[in-house]
């Protein structure tokens, strides 16, 4: 079996693209939940 490291490294960087791509969203809609959260003002406060 012979490996080609051109078709390797392309793959692995999809691989890491996609990972990326799910955490980046995954941070996004952390953020979203805590500017909510900060929506509210002095509300939030009692």
């Amino acid at each position: 079996m012979e490996i080609d490291p051109d078709n390797l490294v392309i793959a692995g960087l999809e691989e890491a693209e996609e990972r990326n791509a799910a955490r980046q969203q995954e941070a996004d809609k952390k953020a979203e939940a805590i500017e909510a959260n900060d929506d509210c003002g002095d509300a939030c406060k009692i």
